[in-house]
C-alpha cells in the first residue's frame, strides 16, 4: 500500500493546473483531450447520448485547459471552464485523511479530501462525487 505524503498549507501555496478529472462515469484526461466513460455509464447511454456527451466535452475543453486551483494563504480560488469558486479554507484530518474545508461566499462550505500522489493534488468531492487533479505551475 503506497502512503500519501501529508500536507500543509504551505505545500499549497501557488497555482495548480487542471490535468484531469472524473465525475460522475465520465473521466477526462485535459493534456490529451481525450475522456473515457465508465462500464456502468457507457451500458445506460444509447449511440446518441454518447455523441452528445462527447461534443460537449469537446466544446468545454479548451476552457478546462485554463482551469486552475490558486491558493493564496487561506484563500482558495478554483475555476472549471468559465465557473468559478472561491472561498477560505481550513484544513483538518478524520480517519488518517486530509481535507479542505472551505468557507464559501454564500455562507455554506465544502469539503474536499485532499492527497498528494507524486507530484499531483488529487481534490475529492463527495466521495466520488468528483475527483479534480491538479498539477503546481
Amino acid at each position: 500500500m503506497a502512503f500519501a505524503q501529508k500536507l500543509t498549507q504551505k505545500d499549497l501555496q501557488g497555482t495548480w493546473k487542471l490535468t484531469s478529472f472524473s465525475s460522475e462515469g465520465i473521466s477526462v484526461d485535459v493534456a490529451t483531450e481525450k475522456f473515457t466513460l465508465s462500464k456502468d455509464l457507457e451500458a445506460q447511454l444509447t449511440p446518441e447520448m454518447k455523441q452528445g456527451i462527447e461534443l460537449g466535452i469537446l466544446q468545454i475543453m479548451e476552457a478546462l485547459k485554463e482551469s486552475y486551483a490558486y491558493f493564496d494563504g487561506n484563500n482558495l480560488r478554483q475555476t472549471m471552464g468559465p465557473q468559478e469558486h472561491k472561498g477560505t479554507f481550513t484544513m483538518k484530518e478524520t480517519d488518517g485523511k486530509q481535507f479542505l474545508v472551505v468557507a464559501l461566499p454564500d455562507g455554506t462550505s465544502d469539503e474536499m479530501e485532499i492527497i498528494m500522489k507524486g507530484k499531483l493534488l488529487h481534490m475529492v468531492q463527495g466521495g466520488a462525487d468528483g475527483e479534480y487533479v491538479y498539477i503546481k505551475q
